[in-house]
């Protein structure tokens, strides 16, 4: 049986962050392969393009989360997504929209809010309080 630790720190996040970045480039690269041969070959808006991109992005990721808790990042480093505010742990579509969409700030601002979590009681980052979530370490 595996021990529940509560504190996951920024390395840990942005490591398995990058695993699962490889499996999102081959979901975008067929995505936007699909799409560009339901337009006929033609090259999509720009804006068409990053809003398949979000989508896609945030239901590899809701997929992951409701299913098990951890993508397959989270898991080489034993790390679980569950939610704070139910006892069930199970979290929510809901959830998991509010939580990709502010992993998405995050990554514009160059991962600076993840150093909130230094500061925080809880040890909780911004994406973990806004979407009621938090990652916790599995121990063997």
């Amino acid at each position: 049986m595996m021990q529940k630790t509560p504190y996951v720190g920024p390395f840990l996040r942005t490591i398995a962050s990058i695993y699962d970045l490889f499996l999102l480039l081959g979901v975008w690269f067929a995505v936007g392969s699909f799409a560009l041969w339901l337009n006929g070959g033609q090259v999509l808006h720009p804006a068409l393009g990053s809003i398949l991109v979000f989508v896609s992005g945030w239901i590899f990721f809701a997929f992951f989360w409701i299913k098990s808790g951890q993508t397959l990042g989270m898991q080489v480093w034993r790390i679980k997504l569950i939610s704070s505010d139910s006892s069930s742990q199970k979290i929510t579509l809901m959830q998991t929209f509010l939580r990709y969409s502010v992993n998405c700030g995050i990554l514009a601002l160059l991962g600076m809010p993840l150093f909130l979590i230094y500061v925080d009681q809880k040890r909780l980052a911004v994406n973990d309080v806004l979407s009621k979530t938090k990652l916790i370490r599995l121990e063997s």
